[in-house]
């Protein structure tokens, strides 16, 4: 996931998580239509990520509400007459309406979490929201307020929220309709949707937290994913102001309209067949073939699609892992020489080499192999100071102030195989002074295109022409060289094996 992807979702999910036009919905459809390639092991933890950021928007907006409220619910307690104040009342019938979303969220959760991969189902449900928000409008009188809410005002808006835990079905398009069918005025459904959401967010958010703290290299990708928790706070803190001024006074069909449109569009230009079997699915269709690779060269996902489609007449899952396990879960695993010890039937499919890469309008031009070490040693830190000690380095325009500018340091994880490599080839240790950490090439190059003094160290087949090479003037490209490998536990078959010499045939053309 880039820095501009993580923005652009976490305006998305700002803006649509209390809008009536599901924000699952649009953080399923959206990539897809983009033809974003977002690896599956950063979704998971980006989703929760800004759900719990859009918690906290909506617990900053109530937040004199929550007091008052919780204060009325102790009064209430206290004098034992727990619902005899408005507020107090309020506060209890927001946490019974999370009970039925948390009764589907728990019992229903595997099946739930199968949709977030289809697309084309988040894409017909944003039609449901649509149908949703359309009835809601003709039926309901709109002439009670928060004062009149009761137990069953909270079982519909709360058997309505608990629709919406699958992705296309807005929350708060259902439960703002929910509340509509109930003649609640329109203030007082959309105030009493955001007020029960912080419940249901809240228990989510803190077993979706555990969940994440599970996940491995989780530490690699999160400087990213936390422009994308920012984003979507400062967004979803002003989109809750902007809607509830809103319904008070206007209809719900703008909204219904375009959940229909982007429904229906999506399904139209994404020519996606419902029936078409998913991941889960796979145990009743032949030919599918599971495909994993690890993080460090996850560059080759457009290679292997592109093989993919080649070799069509079969199904290809494929899915990140960074460990030996991953050999015998799936049919091939892509890597580069990083295990101990391989199976029987592993295959060079080509070779790599680790290169240096610098922003085009970096004034280094070339280095030798002990300033390269010497600027990851802190003991270069400017490319006028790489000028003073190394006579044969090629720096551009001196002048330039790009030149006294700090070079800015890339680097993996210490646990990565690229960082071992390169602590083993280029004899870099890791803990260099001011150096940030890239979870991957992809996002490592994002962030050097960001920053003109800035220089990392990639694989040459994972970086594009918007970087500038750097040659080490007296280290050949055959000292950096990196094998490409596919395993297997068993020998593939005939078919897998096509697929891979096409693999194979793009390293050597």
């Amino acid at each position: 996931m880039t820095i501009l992807q993580a923005i652009i979702l976490g305006i998305i999910q700002g803006i649509t998580e209390f809008l009536p036009i599901s924000s699952s919905g649009h953080l399923v459809i959206i990539p897809n239509l983009l033809g974003w390639d977002v690896p599956s092991e950063q979704i998971f933890p980006f989703n929760v990520l800004i759900q719990i950021s859009t918690l906290i928007a909506v617990i900053a907006f109530y937040w004199n509400d929550l007091i008052q409220i919780t204060k009325a619910m102790l009064v209430g307690i206290k004098n034992k007459k727990p619902f005899y104040e408005i507020q107090a009342r309020t506060g209890w019938l927001a946490i019974f309406a999370t009970i039925p979303a948390g009764l589907v969220g728990l019992l229903f959760k595997e099946q739930i979490e199968k949709i977030f991969s289809r697309p084309d189902i988040a894409s017909a449900l944003l039609i449901v929201t649509a149908v949703f928000l359309l009835l809601s409008e003709k039926i309901g009188k709109r002439s009670r307020n928060i004062a009149s809410l009761n137990w069953l005002d909270a079982v519909v808006m709360g058997v309505s929220q608990a629709v919406s835990i699958f992705p296309g079905i807005s929350r708060s398009g259902s439960t703002i309709s929910g509340g509509l069918i109930r003649n609640l005025d329109r203030k007082t459904a959309g105030q009493f949707t955001f007020l029960m959401a912080i419940p249901i967010m809240a228990a989510a958010g803190i077993l979706s937290f555990i969940d994440l703290l599970k996940i491995p290299y989780l530490s690699q990708f999160l400087p990213v994913m936390i422009i994308g928790f920012i984003t979507s706070g400062i967004v979803g803190f002003f989109s809750i102001r902007w809607l509830l001024q809103y319904i008070t006074n206007h209809s719900l069909v703008p909204f219904a309209i375009y959940c229909l449109i982007l429904g229906s569009g999506s399904l139209l230009l994404t020519g996606v067949n419902i029936n078409k079997p998913t991941k889960d699915e796979i145990g009743v269709v032949e030919n599918i073939y599971y495909l994993t690779y690890s993080m460090s060269v996850q560059w080759m996902i457009p290679t292997i699609n592109d093989c993919s489609e080649i070799f069509s007449e079969a199904a290809f899952v494929l899915d990140q892992a960074d460990d030996p396990t991953s050999l015998a879960k799936s049919d091939i695993h892509f890597s580069y020489d990083e295990f101990d010890s391989y199976p029987e039937f592993s295959y060079q499919l080509g070779l790599d080499a680790l290169i240096i890469g610098v922003n085009q309008i970096s004034p280094i031009t070339n280095l030798t192999l002990d300033n390269l070490r010497n600027i990851y040693q802190g003991k270069v830190t400017t490319a006028a100071g790489l000028e003073e000690v190394c006579e044969v380095c090629s720096i551009g325009d001196i002048s330039n102030e790009m030149a006294i500018e700090p070079i800015r340091l890339w680097g993996y994880s210490n646990a990565s195989f690229l960082e071992k490599s390169i602590q083993n080839i280029f004899q870099i240790p890791f803990f260099s002074p001011g150096m940030f950490i890239a979870p991957n090439p992809s996002l490592m190059e994002q962030a050097v295109l960001l920053e003109g003094t800035a220089i990392g160290i990639f694989p040459k087949n994972a970086i594009s022409d918007q970087l500038r090479v750097v040659p080490l003037i007296d280290l050949p490209t055959e000292q950096t060289e990196l094998t490409i490998f596919a395993s297997s536990q068993t020998e593939p078959d005939p078919f897998l094996k096509g697929f891979l010499e096409c693999i194979q045939e793009n390293f050597i053309e």
